[in-house]
């Protein structure tokens, strides 16, 4: 055999034994991937939180220290398996022990918080959600269907930020997004509070949104929310509202610009019909109509130490005409602003929760990152009044509030509309995730320091409050 013949040769043989190997890998390698299957997931969180300030984040209340200890179970189940699911149950739950109501930037709001309304505390679990999905809708990855106890949020939380039974169709493309829902609260699954208060009682929601990602860093959506309250009107619930609130949202991240890297803004619209009752039970009727603009603008320095982002933030509302007139957060929305990679704040404060009615505020937040993994922010808001004579935006404790309106209605306002400034200082640290039976640890810590110095349209005078946070996902 010449030298030609021979690499031939040896070059078929080379060619035979390679096919036979990968051949004879394949079976293991679908038994390794086969034995990969996973049918359902259990997962834990556990958020310890310890403060001091003001009773219930309420300023003019009596300051004292609080605790907050919650474990969050949830399960997933997925049949045939998770890879591809046609159907998924989801179930989440809550058992908690808290001191105080208080306002944090770890924590997803309870919806029995209002200042009015009975309040869980101490010892209490709750059935946060429990749903059933049924994914690839007409053998389409992109539709899904949802029936149960689920939450709903956004951003910014003005448009949504509770948890309700509903029914939820779904659409997630490459670029677009979207969904619509309808359903009302019956219940609040609280081991604590139960039964639903009035002013949350017979509400009726729809409610979509659909986004399109028109290049890879700019978005652009719409939302809407129907909201009618079909309860009988008693001086417990003094307002009930039927109407509409429509906007759009602009959204744009990691840009490529010199003065900018990245931006948010929302503008929402409301229009309905009101009707209230006072405590004579002397009824009215009337139209309702309100707007509020709220924006963040920031650029990040990726070349200077800490890579700092320096952002700007304000968002004002329309002068309401009386009390049952202008834009005004309703029962399931909130001002939490919701960041998924980082931490969860409010739109002005940690420590001050905000009505979006009657308010005009601006500020300026500093972002640094000591470390990869780690994070030192400092924000500063200012706050006013659209009108001096209206209902003030932040919670302020029940004999403040008396005294304001009955100064207001003998004229002996004192016609500031001052409501003060608020500085915020956030420390946050997150521990890089250690594999463990394949899920991962992850644990992360935030402190937080809150200081408000009240205008003149806030008579307790100024406040703080001191909050110190860890919470452990596995």
């Amino acid at each position: 055999m010449n030298t030609f013949n021979a690499l031939r040769f040896s070059a078929a043989l080379l060619a035979l034994l390679t096919s036979s190997t990968w051949a004879a890998d394949e079976p293991a390698l679908t038994r390794a991937f086969d034995d990969e299957v996973i049918t359902s997931e259990v997962f834990h969180k556990l958020t310890l939180q310890t403060g001091y300030g003001p009773q219930d984040s309420t300023i003019g209340n009596r300051r004292e220290s609080f605790q907050s200890y919650r474990y969050e179970p949830s399960f997933h189940w997925y049949s045939p398996e998770k890879r591809w699911a046609q159907w998924q149950v989801f179930g989440r739950a809550w058992i908690n022990y808290d001191t105080s109501q208080a306002s944090t930037a770890l924590q997803e709001n309870n919806p029995q918080s209002g200042p009015e309304r009975e309040r869980p505390e101490y010892f209490y679990s709750e059935l946060r959600e429990l749903y059933v999905r049924r994914n690839l809708l007409w053998d389409d990855p992109r539709y899904s269907v949802t029936l149960g106890r689920q939450s709903f949020f956004d951003r910014y939380g003005i448009w949504w930020d509770d948890t309700f039974e509903s029914v939820r169709f779904n659409y997630q493309d490459s670029f677009s997004s979207g969904f619509l829902a309808m359903g009302q609260k019956f219940y609040y699954y609280n081991t604590d509070v139960n039964d639903l208060d009035d002013t949350d009682e017979d509400i009726f929601y729809a409610m979509g949104e659909y986004a399109w990602r028109w290049n890879p860093h700019n978005s652009v959506g719409v939302r809407m929310l129907y909201e009618n309250d079909h309860s009988d009107q008693n001086p417990a619930d003094r307002q009930d509202f039927t109407g509409l609130r429509a906007g759009l949202f602009f959204d744009g991240q990691n840009l490529d610009l010199r003065p900018l890297s990245d931006y948010h803004l929302e503008l929402a619209t409301l229009d309905g019909t009101v009707e209230s009752i006072d405590s004579n039970s002397v009824r009215d009727e009337g139209h309702s109509r309100g707007w509020a603009v709220l924006g963040e603008v920031g650029k990040r320095f990726n070349d200077l130490p800490w890579t700092p982002r320096l952002a700007l933030r304000g968002g004002i509302t329309d002068k309401p005409d009386d009390a049952n007139d202008g834009f005004y957060l309703n029962r399931i929305q909130s001002d939490r602003v919701v960041e998924l990679e980082r931490y969860s704040t409010r739109l002005v404060s940690s420590f001050i929760n905000v009505n979006v009615r009657n308010l005009k505020y601006y500020g300026v937040t500093l972002e640094t990152q000591p470390t990869p993994r780690s994070s030192l922010d400092f924000r500063l808001s200012d706050l006013y009044l659209r009108d001096d004579t209206g209902d003030l935006p932040l919670r302020v404790d029940r004999e403040q509030s008396r005294t304001r309106q009955a100064n207001i209605a003998n004229g002996s306002h004192n016609g500031s509309s001052s409501v003060g400034q608020v500085l915020d200082v956030n420390y946050y640290w997150k521990m890089f995730p250690i594999a463990h039976q394949g899920k991962h640890l992850d644990l992360n810590t935030l402190l937080s320091a809150s200081y408000f110095r009240a205008g003149d349209a806030v008579a307790s005078g100024d406040d703080y409050q001191l909050t110190l946070g860890i919470v452990m996902h596995y």
